[in-house]
């Protein structure tokens, strides 16, 4: 019986995704399961600027991982239907949210392959949710 239905893709617009995309299509098409493409934008990493407000921020930051995100659905996904998610938030946080709320069973997501100081300093996305989600995850090494 296959217990994992529907699993979420976490993407950013990074060098990794592409591979983190191809190992969750594989994994859903392989288990027959829904897909879904998450990408999330850390507001708190936007920088005010002068001339526009926090808000148009936002809106420009959001349009343009959704455009970044359609073209790594276009090259991946095909003709294949996957739901699409663009959320601001601090990352590991809405990810399991958002895997939570959409009723996800498994979880897809990369490294970076940050180490030594830069891990310590950035943390690991993949590491808080690996500590705080109660669903299983894949993990997809950068290197």
């Amino acid at each position: 019986m296959n217990t994992v239905k529907r699993i979420l893709i976490a993407v950013d617009d990074g060098p990794i995704s592409e591979k983190v995309a191809l190992n969750g299509f594989q994994l859903g098409k392989q288990l027959n399961a829904e897909i879904a493409v998450l990408s999330v934008i850390d507001i708190s990493l936007v920088r005010r600027g002068d001339e526009v407000t926090q808000d148009e921020l936002e809106d420009m930051s959001k349009g343009e991982l959704r455009r970044s995100q359609q073209m790594l659905i276009d090259k991946v996904f095909k003709d294949f239907k996957v739901s699409a998610f663009v959320e601001d938030g601090k990352p590991s946080e809405t990810i399991i949210k958002i895997a939570d709320d959409w009723g996800a069973d498994l979880i897809v997501l990369g490294t970076h392959g940050r180490t030594g100081i830069k891990h310590l300093l950035m943390g690991s996305v993949a590491e808080r949710v690996m500590r705080h989600s109660l669903k299983p995850l894949v993990i997809i090494p950068a290197k």
